[in-house]
């Protein structure tokens, strides 16, 4: 994309009434117009994996997408906001610099079901996350935190790296919890290794390379 921005096709004022899924993957893309959401429709499908966006546009957080994620860029903080738009089911943070969530969320979406936040900095959770894990298990493989949970399970290690503090969320962070043998933290985040398209980013970009990448004669 020239200059790291959208096309002038995209930043119609006259989108199709039908256009409610827009998806990119691997771009130079590092910023959206301010005034996107009255260009794209409200409630979209968002992808924007592996590009280059420093932070989440508040102009894609009113659109409301249904379904976000902004996996693969070098985003480094994330607002409360990202976690209270109404009508979203799905979001995917992983494989970002974040090193964890917002701590002010106060109110949280009720239709939010999954985060994706595989190959993340993020050791510690604050007390709001214990609303979302009752509805489904948090998708972490490959995070710092499952990396601290999985040796806490196999007695590598006696404690989180996170620094104790009183205002972490106490079902996630009780070592009690983390036992291997029926710890309850084990019900509410999956650390399995992420796969491409069903539990981490949308886009298979490893088994397409593999399928049709160019292959060269030695």
């Amino acid at each position: 994309m020239t200059n790291g921005v959208l096309p002038a096709g995209l930043l119609s004022s006259d989108t199709p009434l039908n256009l409610y899924d827009i998806e990119m993957c691997v771009t130079n893309l590092r910023e959206v117009p301010d005034d996107l959401d009255s260009k794209w429709l409200l409630g979209s499908c968002i992808v924007i994996e592996h590009s280059k966006l420093q932070s989440v546009p508040a102009s894609l957080l009113r659109i409301m997408p249904s379904y976000l994620s902004v996996m693969g860029n070098p985003i480094s903080s994330l607002p409360p906001e990202i976690f209270e738009i109404e009508g979203m089911t799905d979001l995917g943070i992983g494989d970002t610099n974040i090193r964890e969530l917002p701590y002010n969320v106060t109110q949280l979406s009720s239709t939010l079901t999954t985060i994706y936040m595989s190959d993340t900095n993020i050791s510690y959770f604050w007390p709001w996350i214990e609303e979302l894990i009752v509805r489904q298990p948090i998708l972490a493989g490959g995070s710092v935190y499952c990396t601290d949970l999985e040796r806490i399970a196999n007695g590598s290690a006696d404690s989180f790296s996170a620094l104790p503090s009183p205002d972490y969320s106490v079902e996630l962070m009780d070592l009690a919890n983390a036992a291997a043998a029926g710890g309850s933290t084990w019900s509410v985040v999956d650390c399995s290794p992420p796969v491409n398209g069903i539990t981490g980013p949308l886009y298979p970009l490893a088994d397409e390379d593999r399928h049709y990448a160019l292959n060269y004669p030695d």
